[in-house]
């Protein structure tokens, strides 16, 4: 009989990665392009994870039992759900957990709750407390937020340079290298290489070079620290959500490529949570995300699943109320406020 195997998937809008094994050795790795549902739809969601499982599988001898796939664009149950179905058929597993991706990021480091955050291309935050409920701060995109990211780094850095240009801002060192970056002499061509439509991760590039100047150009280290502040203001968000006590200490994973272990975005980013409320445990990751899916398919429980399990078991258990009860009387109802939105998914 074929031993069971685990895969465990980081399904990014960029690449896909697997990686599979038995309980305690990875036997595999497959890579594949972007599996995000939000550009490449759910079937193409499909096919990416199915294309990386099968370069993982490649010569092992076990079948697939158990996946567990991290994957951006699935913080709603319905797209978790239409997700799964997709999952179970393209990789005849066993069974299949879908989650956050940033969740991977805390699997990968040993944290079991604790809030991860993401600065690559793109940002966001997530967190997760012991019972299983989630947070998501951040995330809305290069248009919408995506404070801190690569992105809108680079997007600081551009407007800097060409205000510069103008004489309306601080003379900077970017004016050379970000021109520089693209291949190019002078401020002047920006226009005509970024306009009409410059790709998104084309123009988050030029956050390595801001990144590299901030320690010696004024204007370079005051866009990092402005960085640095949006990324602790959405933790310190993340963290109210979570209803974490003040005197706890919380675990804040840092992964994508800007907050590598020796990154100045990480250094200020860690200096802003020491300045505020409650107590962190930063910690640079260190392993791939996707090491972090295989430990999930590993262990072979998903707290999330079992949080909403428990709220609908609660919800049922709850007595209808009679249609011969009488309506409350409200002293005054203009003091009646709706309840706020619901900030977990």
């Amino acid at each position: 009989m074929a031993e069971q195997l685990y895969l465990g998937f980081d399904a990014g809008a960029t690449k896909t990665v697997c990686l599979v094994g038995d309980r305690r050795t990875t036997t595999g790795r497959g890579e594949s392009g972007p599996a995000n549902p939000s550009s490449t739809g759910v079937a193409g969601f499909a096919a990416a994870i199915a294309d990386a499982a099968r370069q993982a599988l490649a010569g092992t001898t076990g079948s697939p039992g158990l996946a567990w796939i991290g994957v951006a664009g699935a913080e709603t149950p319905g797209m978790r759900a239409a997700l799964r179905v997709a999952a179970m058929d393209a990789l005849e597993a066993r069974e299949v957990w879908i989650s956050h991706d940033a969740r991977l990021l805390l699997a990968a480091a040993g944290v079991d709750s604790g809030i991860a955050v993401v600065a690559g291309t793109g940002s966001s935050v997530y967190g997760l407390s012991a019972d299983g409920r989630e947070v998501t701060v951040g995330g809305w995109g290069h248009l919408l937020g995506d404070e801190g990211s690569g992105y809108d780094i680079a997007r600081r850095a551009l407007r800097a340079v060409t205000q510069a240009a103008d004489g309306r801002a601080t003379t900077t060192r970017l004016s050379d290298a970000i021109p520089a970056a693209l291949g190019s002499r002078s401020v002047e061509s920006l226009r005509s290489q970024l306009y009409p439509a410059a790709r998104v991760a084309d123009v988050a590039q030029l956050a390595r070079v801001v990144l590299d100047l901030s320690a010696e150009d004024e204007v370079a280290s005051a866009i990092v620290a402005r960085a640095a502040r949006d990324l602790a203001l959405a933790v310190r968000t993340c963290r109210r959500l979570l209803g974490a006590t003040d005197q706890s200490v919380l675990p804040v994973v840092l992964g994508g490529g800007l907050l590598g272990e020796r990154s100045p975005l990480l250094a200020r980013l860690a200096g802003e949570l020491e300045q505020g409320i409650g107590t962190y445990r930063v910690m640079p990751l260190t392993n791939e995300p996707a090491a972090g899916a295989l430990a999930l398919a590993r262990a072979g429980r998903d707290p999330t699943r079992q949080a909403e399990q428990a709220k609908q078991s609660e919800e049922a258990e709850q007595p209808e109320q009679s249609e011969e009860m009488e309506e409350p009387v409200l002293e005054n109802p203009q003091q009646v406020h709706p309840q706020p939105k619901e900030s977990l998914s």
